[in-house]
């Protein structure tokens, strides 16, 4: 039982040893500053933003370009086929809600109808007002024989009589000269009546037609072989239930695979240092091993405000110089564009940086003690940072200020 109890404390003699010499171990690494050493070399400034892949040529796919001419603004989609979907020539890709055009075309049928309706009249119309025109006609004409007799016959009457029969065939003439006159006249009418009306029918026969066409022409299939990327329109992705503009009738678009771009925005405050031609890595997020070149080949002279933000963005294009199997349009990528490389500088990460009051000082260790140096900084990256005075190359310095900082006195340059 001795023994027993001889080890139990023993080892719980052991542990607290342990325990405090392992706390002590640790406190005294936590109290040990983060230090690197300076380095001299080539220092590439850049800017680093996200962007998204897109082909740089594509075959639009169109709905039916005819919708203005027959009244029709918007038109939905009723079903389209999901985005990156492999196609053949001729394969189905959407169909479109036909229900305004069959609403249009009723209205068509209904209205071709009436004017159908008003040709017939019209011609019955124009018949039976020529028909009775002309027996006007006819009856003048008998009406002016009998004058003629009667002026003939009357030679032997009184001065008086012929005078009265003259005057009389004088009257059936002048009668029946308006007559002509107006036969003409109301034929001419009556034929631009009916041509009116008739023009008027075969314009709606045609509207009709066209019509019936737009409806066979919503059935929307592929042009070519390639894969399916949804139209991006002004108030988003065109896609089942979606509507498109008679303006702008796209449905999707076919990439060209071959040649692919990443559309990027930088901010109002690095525009100016990016230039057409400009190197930029390219990395996608989708294969975070994979890294391309590329080339900066369009700036946006116009900024715009960022999606959900207050800042302004400018729109930068950059060309992808190497193709890849997995690419593909809008995966997403980490654009570094390279602006500038400084030659033979000291740099140091931007934790080693510290300011106050207007200062700028960092702490490095000399001949085994920690200054507070202060410096003349240079031109920065996204992670470094140049040190044009008051740090040589090999020169320790510590990213966070030592446990006596607030002790140490502020070494000026030289």
């Amino acid at each position: 039982m001795n023994k027993k109890r001889i080890l139990i404390i023993s080892l719980i003699v052991l542990l607290v040893v342990g325990y405090f010499y392992f706390s002590k171990s640790e406190d005294s690494e936590s109290l040990t500053p983060v230090s690197i050493v300076a380095t001299k070399g080539d220092f590439l400034v850049s800017v680093v933003t996200t962007g998204e892949l897109e082909s740089k040529n594509s075959a639009e796919i169109y709905g039916p370009t005819n919708l203005r001419k027959m009244g029709i603004n918007n038109i939905k989609v009723s079903d389209m086929v999901d985005e990156g979907t492999l196609l053949k020539e001729g394969d189905y890709v959407a169909t479109l809600d036909p229900s305004e055009i069959g609403t249009e075309i009723r209205k068509l049928y209904s209205d071709l109808t009436q004017k159908q309706s008003d040709l017939k009249a019209a011609k019955l119309d124009t018949s039976l007002t020529m028909r009775n025109e002309r027996e006007t006609l006819l009856n003048l004409k008998v009406e002016l024989e009998q004058n003629k007799l009667e002026l003939e016959q009357s030679k032997y009457e009184p001065p008086a009589t012929q005078r009265k029969v003259e005057i009389q065939l004088e009257k059936t003439l002048r009668n029946f000269t308006q007559a002509k006159s107006n036969i003409l006249l109301k034929e001419q009418q009556a034929v631009a009546k009916v041509f009116k009306v008739q023009t008027d029918v075969e314009l709606l026969q045609d509207k009709v037609a066209r019509m019936e066409e737009l409806i066979a022409s919503l059935r929307i299939t592929a042009p070519q072989n390639g894969m399916l990327v949804y139209h991006e329109s002004w108030n988003g992705k065109i896609k089942a239930g979606s509507s498109i503009s008679a303006w702008d009738p796209v449905v999707a678009k076919i990439p060209d695979l071959s040649k692919m771009v990443s559309k990027t925005y930088v901010n109002e405050i690095d525009i100016s240092k990016i230039k057409k031609s400009q190197k930029v890595k390219i990395k996608i997020d989708a294969f975070p091993d994979l890294s391309l070149d590329g080339e900066v080949v369009s700036v946006a002279n116009i900024g715009q405000i960022e999606v959900g933000g207050d800042a302004k963005v400018f729109e930068v294009m950059v060309k992808v110089l190497e193709m890849d199997s997995v690419l593909k349009p809008s995966m997403t990528t980490s654009n570094e564009i390279m602006i500038e490389t400084f030659k033979d500088v000291v740099s140091i990460p931007i934790e080693g940086l510290f300011t106050t009051d207007s200062l700028t000082f960092i702490y490095k260790e000399v001949q085994g003690d920690i200054i507070k140096q202060e410096i003349e900084a240079g031109i920065s990256n996204a992670t470094s940072i140049v040190i044009e005075k008051g740090l040589s190359e090999g020169e320790k310095v510590y990213l966070i200020p030592p446990v006596e900082a607030g002790n140490i006195e502020l070494k000026k340059i030289d």
